[in-house]
């Protein structure tokens, strides 16, 4: 929620980025696919315990992702099957991070499996809301965006540990918020 207000400002250089991806015929799809490779390779580095590489893997993974939907904005080619595919692949890209860095020894299992639930509780929560007609649900101070950004920052600096314990908590306290919210609207 906190990183959505910046998009605008970043548009016109993801859309330089963009432009000569789609002369040459890439598609949204493609980058999608090769986002969520990089997120992998970033989960490997962490099971291998190197935790700035793999922070600096997320962080170019991180760019990668969100070109995808500023080709398709650009090329026409939005679909309900490419928003499908990225949310997917963004759930599995969470997933495995995590884990890499519970297998990598990095933090208790117990506290990744935390910060995995709460994680895809925040997605769900958003979909299944707006599924029953909520609107749009982009509410909570730790989407997507953020949980990622917090675990790069704490990896760079070796502190990964803490970057998962604050994922897990403040996760949970989105889950909490659009809970409430979905409430509210729902009810």
């Amino acid at each position: 929620m906190v990183l959505n207000r910046y998009r605008a400002n970043v548009k016109g250089f993801l859309e330089a980025i963009v432009r000569p991806l789609a002369k040459a015929g890439v598609t949204p799809n493609q980058i999608t696919f090769v986002g969520l490779l990089i997120s992998l390779i970033g989960a490997y580095f962490f099971y291998r315990g190197e935790q700035v590489i793999a922070a600096l893997v997320l962080l170019f993974g991180s760019l990668i992702d969100a070109l995808d939907g500023t080709l398709a904005r650009m090329t026409g080619k939005t679909s309900r099957f490419g928003a499908f595919l990225d949310s997917t692949f963004d759930r599995i890209s969470d997933g495995a991070v995590l884990f890499g860095i519970a297998l990598g020894n990095l933090v208790d299992w117990r506290i990744a499996f935390i910060a995995f639930m709460g994680s895809y509780l925040v997605s769900y929560e958003r979909c299944r809301a707006e599924l029953a007609g909520s609107g749009t649900l982009a509410v909570g101070i730790a989407e997507r965006a953020e949980r990622l950004l917090i675990l790069i920052i704490t990896a760079l600096f070796g502190y990964v540990k803490y970057g998962v314990y604050a994922v897990a908590v403040l996760a949970w306290i989105t889950v909490l918020q659009r809970m409430w919210e979905a409430y509210k609207r729902l009810k």
